[in-house]
């Protein structure tokens, strides 16, 4: 399904362009056309996405990010995103749950790509070294949950994030990757934390 994805506009969309080919929109800013996309999880609960894949299916373009390790936060902006300059209307995401041990895998496509795009561009206020800023919400987001529940959030803080989206994961086996290392070491910060308040599957 994903084989339409042009793998080899991976590397100069998201390493960007030069200094001298850069958009003037292309910076955050309240006129900028900047947009970026990123992977969060809840606090606790850590996850490794190894495969993630976007493709604009109206202008035939695509890139892929393997994000990696992702430990929080939820219903925030990420620390790691990859910038984007046209409208992802097709996602293909998968992960690996640490706390259950589990494969989760998502195909998702935007039915309303168009508009959340006209979304990002309303600027929303939030307050940064005691003064108040207004920027576009420029970030999306996707928030991976146990249970694979997958919240798309557009956003610039996660005080004025706006859900535009909600989505169901499927379990899947994967014998291709071996998380054992990275469980136990997973456990050994996390495993009191499971022991006393479980996992939490719904309500995401």
């Amino acid at each position: 399904m994903m084989k339409s994805v042009v793998l080899t506009l991976c590397i100069s969309v998201l390493i960007g362009c030069s200094e001298q080919t850069v958009p003037d929109g292309s910076l955050p800013g309240p006129n900028s056309t900047y947009r970026s996309i990123g992977v969060v999880a809840p606090r606790h609960y850590d996850v490794w996405v190894d495969k993630f894949f976007i493709e604009s299916l109206s202008e035939d373009i695509g890139w892929r990010r393997p994000f990696g390790g992702v430990r929080c936060c939820w219903k925030s902006p990420p620390l790691s995103r990859a910038e984007w300059q046209t409208t992802p209307e097709l996602f293909l995401i998968r992960w690996f749950s640490f706390a259950e041990q589990q494969y989760y895998e998502a195909i998702i496509k935007l039915e309303n790509a168009g508009e959340i795009e006209e979304l990002m561009k309303e600027v929303a206020p939030f307050e940064r070294y005691g003064e108040m800023v207004e920027r576009p919400r420029d970030t999306l987001v996707l928030g991976l949950a146990p249970g694979g529940t997958v919240v798309l959030w557009i956003m610039n803080r996660g005080e004025n994030a706006v859900e535009v989206g909600r989505y169901k994961a499927k379990p899947i086996t994967n014998k291709e990757s071996d998380y054992s290392l990275w469980v136990n070491e997973y456990l050994e910060r996390e495993g009191e934390y499971l022991k006393e308040h479980g996992i939490k599957l719904d309500g995401w």
